[in-house]
């Protein structure tokens, strides 16, 4: 007789290169802001570094389906290091992209700092679901 082993989870969270910083209008003056504050470009590949990454959920439909894969979401790190406007940038499933928004909502951060002053900046993350 068979045994149904019960499917766990195994969640890759990184911090990936940042887009650009600056979303240039056509004539290049407007920069992208948050809370009326420039975001930070990037200088020499410096990033937020994460200091609490819960991670997410499985979604169930997707669990028993077996969905394995990478979400990419684009968010920015405020200067309280706290994440705010996260957008899907590279999709999976309906169900693990909003378990992503989700967990990615309550991560933390160390936020970068330019001239002694903490700026937010924006930076793509991957959350990556494995079953095993």
């Amino acid at each position: 007789m068979r045994r149904n082993r019960p499917l766990t989870l195994a969640v890759l969270l990184v911090v990936c290169a940042t887009q650009p910083a600056a979303l240039l209008s056509q004539d290049n003056s407007a920069k992208e802001t948050y809370d009326g504050v420039p975001l930070c470009e990037n200088r020499r590949g410096v990033f937020p570094h994460a200091i609490y990454q819960p991670g997410p959920d499985y979604d169930d439909k997707d669990r028993k389906k077996k969905i394995e894969g990478v979400v990419t979401l684009s968010t920015i790190v405020t200067t309280e290091g706290r994440t705010a406007d996260v957008k899907v940038v590279k999709s999976l499933t309906p169900g693990l992209d909003q378990q992503a928004i989700k967990s990615v909502s309550r991560w933390r951060f160390e936020p970068v700092v330019q001239d002694g002053q903490p700026c937010p900046m924006r930076v793509n993350v991957q959350v990556q679901f494995k079953l095993y």
